[in-house]
């Protein structure tokens, strides 16, 4: 058998190459998005793990089954971080690893802040929690209003009836403390007397901290966390056969929270919701329409009304699309964020950062809504 000479070898290897160098291409071409998700789907927090969950699944399914996006198929790697800070650094390590162009950190404080350090070069990492205001000069994106932001929102509410007390229970988690630092800085500006009670987000009876803060003078009572920790204030609540309105936080506005209390709510349950939960109260018309249209294609799934954790999620989701299909190279975090930065994106609430602002809502996108008959509704004014 001869041997090829240099030349003709050189040729051979160029040739090759040649053929197969548009294989290559299209591989990589048709490799999925791959798009890591943080979630606590058991413990105390699994009902905001399992309903971001479920949104997530609902838009990979209608983005893969339309041929996905620049023909690339969307791949979800979700783990179960049980909201703990160290197993969600451990999921974050793992999806940085497998490529993973955004992370999407659907879940609580704590564990969102373990994997903040993780992605200061990059992936992208979208935050559905009030708890976290991102710096400017990272990459990562809170897509929900701020603490601080719903905070205000009931220092208004309050003002329009002329209310000058409130009695509030916090936790003393990450997330009662990012509560409690927001309730102090905002109440005493309005005005508003604060009367604050901290519980164990364990504990199973709250009537000690709700009877310190809950007088005959006190007209309306806060419980500014969520899980299990606010039905323990609801029922609570219920046994000391308290009158006042009681305002519970964002991330209870939520189907599974209503089957939990239905039995023991208040005279009034209220919560701070963004405002595309009660599509109604929304004046722009486009984002009135698609409101709507998820809250449709959300029951027609799941046979329920879509909530205020599954309202984050969709406008995450939404802000992740808009990223895919517009930045030419979504794993480069630079590029993703000068496109954010200056790009206001469309969603049942448009999402608008800015180069000094990495919340995308505001108080003006916040409402407060009130537990009535057919579910969540627009609350009737306090007296």
């Amino acid at each position: 058998m001869t041997k090829l000479g240099s030349a003709a070898l050189l040729g051979l290897i160029v040739a090759t190459a040649g053929i197969l160098a548009p294989s290559v291409s299209t591989a990589q071409q048709n490799k999925p998005w791959i798009i890591g998700q943080v979630v606590p789907l058991t413990g105390p927090a699994a009902t905001v793990g399992v309903r971001h969950d479920r949104v997530v699944k609902m838009w990979t399914d209608a983005i893969n089954k339309a041929g996905g996006i620049k023909g690339r198929q969307i791949e979800i790697i979700t783990c179960n971080d049980e909201n703990r800070p160290e197993k969600g650094a451990a999921c974050a390590r793992d999806m940085i690893e497998k490529g993973a162009v955004f992370i999407l950190g659907n879940t609580l404080t704590a564990s969102i802040r373990a994997v903040q350090p993780l992605v200061k070069n990059g992936p992208t990492l979208f935050v559905p929690s009030p708890n976290i205001v991102p710096p400017a000069d990272t990459f990562v994106f809170q897509v929900s209003p701020s603490d601080m932001h719903l905070t205000q929102s009931i220092a208004n509410f309050m003002k329009a009836a002329n209310l000058k007390t409130i009695g509030m229970v916090a936790a003393t988690d990450a997330s009662g403390e990012v509560g409690v630092a927001s309730a102090r800085d905002v109440f005493p500006k309005s005005g508003i007397d604060l009367r604050l009670a901290r519980i164990d987000l364990r504990a199973t009876d709250a009537t000690t901290q709700l009877a310190s803060v809950a007088g005959k003078d006190v007209p309306v009572v806060y419980s500014s966390y969520s899980g299990a920790g606010a039905i323990t204030v609801v029922k609570s609540f219920k046994m000391l056969g308290l009158d006042q309105p009681l305002i519970v936080s964002f991330a209870n506005i939520s189907e599974a929270f209503v089957e939990l209390v239905k039995d023991v709510k208040p005279r009034r349950l209220l919560g701070t919701s963004v405002t595309s939960v009660v599509p109604e109260l929304l004046t722009d018309a486009g984002m009135r329409e698609r409101a709507v249209a998820f809250q449709n294609e959300y029951r027609a799934r799941y046979s329920e009304r879509a909530d205020m954790i599954n309202v984050s999620s969709k406008i995450q989701l939404d802000v992740v699309e808009s990223v895919l299909r517009n930045v030419d190279d979504p794993a480069n975090a630079p590029a993703v964020k000068k496109y954010l930065e200056n790009t206001p994106i469309k969603s049942i609430q448009d999402i608008k950062f800015s180069p000094t602002d990495h919340v995308g809502l505001d108080a003006s996108s916040v409402s407060i809504v009130e537990l009535k008959e057919n579910g969540w509704a627009k609350a009737d004014p306090l007296k």
